[in-house]
Parts: C-alpha cells; sequence; structure tokens
C-alpha cells in the first residue's frame, strides 16, 4: 500500500495542505496507475505541471475527480494519510510500470589484486594476479518495484560491442556497514562510492573471466536485506529493464526489443547472503532460473544456507587437509600474499577476491 506522510490538496477549495514533493509524486503515481473509468489518469499518465502552485491546483482537481467518481461520502479535493480516499486509491491502482533511466556511467579500469584460480585448490598460499581489466559501469534507476537504484556492468567483446549473457545478480553486505544509511538512499548521491567500490571490484573479475554475463548488482536500503519487497515478485521484469536501458545506452541497435533471458547466476559476499537467500528462496521462480549460486565467505555472517547449485568459499581450515570438499574451497591462513596490497585487511574481507576462480570454473 503507497503511503503519505502529510495530507496532499486543497480541502474543500479554501485550506491549503502541507503537500510535501514526495507525498505529491506518490498521489499522481497512484492516480496514474487507475483507469479513467475509476476516475484515476491512466490514460494520460505523467501530464503533471512542474510549477508547483499549479500543480497543487491540478491534483486537488483530480482528487476532486476521483472521489466523485467513486461516490465517495466525503468531496473536499484531500487525501489524508490513512484515510478513505486514500485506501480506495490504493484498492484501485495497477501495479507500477516497471522503467529503466541510466543516470550515470563511467569507464572504469582500476587494479585490483584478486586470487590466481589455479591456486585455489590444496591448502598451499593463494597466489595473487594483477587485474585491470576496462569497465563498462552504468547507475541505472528503477521505477515500478521496491529497489530504486541498480549497478550494471557489461562486458564487451575484442571490437568493442555489447557480449551479452545471463544476468550474474550481486548481493553486497548491508549497506550500514559501509556507512551507507537510508535517509540517503532516494538522491544516491551520498550512496555513489558503494556502486564504485562493488561494481569494480566484482566487474572486474567478471570482465576478466570471460564468462558470458552482465553483473547486475540491486543497490536495496538497510531496511530491506531480509525482505526486498516487490522485487521479489517482478525482479526479472526489473533486471530486464535496468541491463535493458545499460545496453541502450552503449548500443541502441543492439537490442531487437528487450533484454531477456531464461537463466541467472547470483553471488554475495558476508552477510550480504541473507539477501541472496530472501531472492532464491522467495523470489518468483528465481531457484528454478539459478544455474549457478557463489557465496563468498556467507559462513562469517553465521549462515548456514547451502544450496543445491552452490559454490561456496570459506574462510575454514580444510577438513582433513581436503581441498576443494565437493564445490567447498576453504582458505584459511592462505591470504599471505594479499597483505601487501590490502593491509590491515581481515582475510574474511579478501574473500570477494576469490570470485574469479568461480567466474572462470563455473561461469
Amino acid at each position: 500500500m503507497d503511503t503519505i506522510q502529510q495530507s496532499v490538496g486543497v480541502r474543500n477549495g479554501v485550506t491549503m495542505l502541507p503537500n510535501t514533493a514526495a507525498d505529491l509524486r506518490t498521489i499522481t503515481g497512484l492516480l496514474d496507475r487507475i483507469p479513467l473509468a475509476n476516475g484515476g489518469t491512466a490514460a494520460t499518465p505523467g501530464l503533471w505541471i512542474s510549477d508547483r502552485t499549479t500543480l497543487i491546483a491540478q491534483v486537488t482537481a483530480a482528487i476532486v475527480s476521483f472521489q466523485t467518481a467513486n461516490q465517495m461520502r466525503v468531496i473536499d479535493g484531500a487525501v489524508d494519510p490513512g484515510g478513505s480516499t486514500l485506501r480506495r486509491m490504493n484498492s484501485l491502482a495497477g501495479p507500477w510500470p516497471v522503467t529503466a533511466t541510466v543516470e550515470s556511467g563511467d569507464v572504469n579500469s582500476a587494479l585490483w589484486i584478486v586470487a590466481e584460480p589455479t591456486s585455489l585448490d590444496g591448502a598451499a598460499p593463494l597466489v595473487t594476479r594483477g587485474i585491470s581489466p576496462p569497465l563498462t559501469r552504468k547507475l541505472v534507476r528503477v521505477t515500478g518495484t521496491s529497489i530504486k537504484w541498480f549497478g550494471v556492468v557489461t562486458p564487451l567483446n575484442a571490437t568493442g560491442g555489447v557480449a551479452g549473457g545471463e544476468p550474474l545478480i550481486f548481493f553486497t553486505p548491508s549497506p550500514w556497514q559501509g556507512g551507507y544509511q537510508d535517509p540517503g538512499y532516494d538522491t544516491f548521491t551520498s550512496w555513489n562510492g558503494l556502486w564504485d567500490k562493488y561494481t569494480s571490484v566484482i566487474g572486474s573479475q567478471l570482465v576478466a573471466s570471460g564468462a558470458r554475463q552482465i553483473l547486475v548488482i540491486p543497490f536495496y536500503k538497510n531496511s530491506q536485506a531480509s525482505n526486498l519487497g516487490a522485487f521479489l515478485t517482478n525482479w526479472r521484469q526489473v533486471i530486464s529493464a535496468a541491463v535493458g536501458a545499460a545496453i541502450n545506452s552503449i548500443d541502441p541497435l543492439f537490442l531487437r526489443d528487450q533484454f531477456e533471458f531464461s537463466s541467472i547466476c547470483s553471488a554475495s559476499f558476508s552477510n550480504g547472503i541473507v539477501t541472496q537467500q530472501n531472492f532464491n528462496t522467495r523470489g518468483d521462480g528465481a531457484a528454478s532460473m539459478t544455474r549457478v549460486v557463489f557465496d563468498l565467505d556467507g559462513q562469517a555472517a553465521g549462515s548456514s544456507w547451502r544450496p543445491g547449485k552452490g559454490v561456496i568459499y570459506m574462510n575454514t581450515s580444510a577438513p582433513g587437509g581436503t581441498n576443494p570438499v565437493g564445490t567447498h574451497w576453504h582458505v584459511r591462513g592462505r591470504f599471505g600474499a594479499f597483505h601487501a596490497s590490502y593491509p590491515g585487511t581481515r582475510d574474511h574481507n579478501l574473500c570477494p577476491f576469490l570470485l574469479l576462480h568461480g567466474l572462470k570454473t563455473f561461469g
């Protein structure tokens, strides 16, 4: 149910209500999802005036039309938090249309020191490899779902064209750990460092691996970590729209219509596994479409989830000296060569640099 914090409209044509910008957007969004026959503006969505004074008058007239069409007991041109008009609007509004817009992007080629894939087996110290492939990164804003911001890294082929492939959906640890708090989420400006870090760290390994995948990072609020809301229902539309927007910004002729996919991979680091598990087990069709699940030391966050399609990396000792055990790799005490490049970093925090192995082996 869409909610507002304060009243919207001009009550009885006399009393000017608070009409905050956020609440006005909520009411116009609801009206744009309600059919004309039910007093809404779905037949002509988005035709709202930008000037605040004119917009308030326009919204008030639309509220009166809605209340009249629905024979509301009170027709006063106002919508109140928790009131009957707002409840009726929610009951008649269709789902939000999913749209995606590229807000920014760049081509980045930062150097990262990662684990040489051939050194993962056994118990010897991990060997490092430096990678710095050029990354085509996009920040994509999506409407019509519970997650607003996505990072997309689209690998290119040898001639600079879009390579294509299935989505690799990566779930970050809780944003608050890096100082990213929910009040700054809507504008995302203060969250840009999170986008920069994970599109680069994970995107570099994806591109260097040569796997036929496109990285998609849903940047969710802290409050959404254990329940991704509407994304669990319409995630396929959302991923299609986000990747499609990123590809169209690179090569508008690459897609015939929209980005389509029949399988996915997912990955997470640390307690990002809580959100990854939430998506895999509750997302509509997510488990059946998943080809591989990569877990980068989710055990450190206390997770015991071991998905059947899982490739698991654990900062624990190899049991009986055997490594791997099935598709479980153990890396405790093996990161010595990394610490010159990442001084002061705990071994757990170096586990994201193991993903190159997974992508080259299973991607």
